[in-house]
Order: C-alpha cells, then sequence, then structure tokens
C-alpha cells in the first residue's frame, strides 16, 4: 500500500502548482491536424457544443470506449454538437498513420493529431480525458478517466448541454 501511495505521488507531482482548468472556463483554443493534413482550431468548429475526447494509442481504457465513443457521435451528429478525439503519440507524426490508426481501432468520429502544448494546456497527465464545451466554448464538464457508465455521463450531459441552447 505504501509502494502505491508513493507511486501515486510520483505520478501527481508535474499536476502541482499548475492551475487546473474547471468547468466555467473558456476552453483554451489550439490549432489541430486531421489525417487529411487539414488543419483546424477548435474556437472555429461549429454547433450546439463540442465533445473533446484526449486518447493515447498505449492506452486500454481509451480502447474500451471507442464503441461508446461511437454511439454518441451518431446519436449527436444530427443535433450539430461535435465530437472529435484528439490522439497523443509520439510515433504517429503523419496524417496517413493517423488514418490507419483510426481505421484499425474502428473510429468514425475525427480524430486529430496532437503534441505537447496541448497536453499542458488541458492539464492532461492519463487518458481518456473528456471535455464538453458549450458553443461559446466554455467547460460545462470534465471527465478524467472513465467510470461503468462513461457513455450514459457523457450522454446525460450532452442531452443537457442541448436543452440548454
Amino acid at each position: 500500500m505504501k509502494k502505491f501511495l508513493i507511486i501515486v505521488f510520483i505520478l501527481l507531482i508535474p499536476q502541482m502548482g499548475q492551475s487546473a482548468l474547471k468547468k466555467g472556463d473558456f476552453a483554451p483554443n489550439f490549432s489541430l491536424t486531421a489525417w487529411n493534413g487539414e488543419n483546424i482550431e477548435v474556437y472555429q468548429l461549429k454547433g450546439n457544443g463540442i465533445l473533446i475526447e484526449f486518447l493515447s494509442t498505449k492506452c486500454f481504457a481509451c480502447d474500451y470506449v471507442i464503441p461508446d465513443i461511437n454511439k454518441l457521435y451518431g446519436k449527436f451528429k444530427k443535433e450539430n454538437i461535435q465530437i472529435i478525439g484528439i490522439l497523443f503519440n509520439d510515433e504517429i507524426k503523419e496524417p496517413q498513420k493517423l488514418f490507419e490508426f483510426a481505421k484499425n481501432r474502428g473510429i468514425q468520429y475525427p480524430l486529430f493529431l496532437c503534441d505537447v502544448k496541448i497536453k499542458k494546456l488541458y492539464n492532461i497527465y492519463g487518458f481518456p480525458n473528456f471535455f464538453i464545451l458549450n458553443r461559446e466554448k466554455k467547460i460545462v464538464q470534465i471527465y478524467r478517466g472513465i467510470t461503468e457508465d462513461t457513455f450514459g455521463l457523457l450522454s446525460k450531459d450532452l442531452e443537457i448541454l442541448l436543452r440548454r441552447q
């Protein structure tokens, strides 16, 4: 138990002294590169809201929730809610490899490459992370990690977001 606590403390050291984003904050804007090489900024995304999933190629939990995020994408696309994945990985640098990764994992929603600067902006130190933004790009919900009902929680929050529009 003592060893576990020491490891957890060591893992949390990078977060100490940094201001964490919270509900009500404006989400930091950043540029993304899509699998087709297109660059976009988060603030350019239009619609009733945005669900951003931060994931990694070396994250079992990220693979586990892909089918749920695909369902959310199918359900909320017609409601004009943007759902995007942002992939962190040192091995995938080219857009074509991003496309292959998405295809191999069955990802149906837009997936973008990301760099360390964005990871720091959003205080990402583990995966997956989910940020729900309203149309003004304010953070309305943050989930770090997954639960037994990640799909239900995200779905409920996106429904609430639609009702508030």
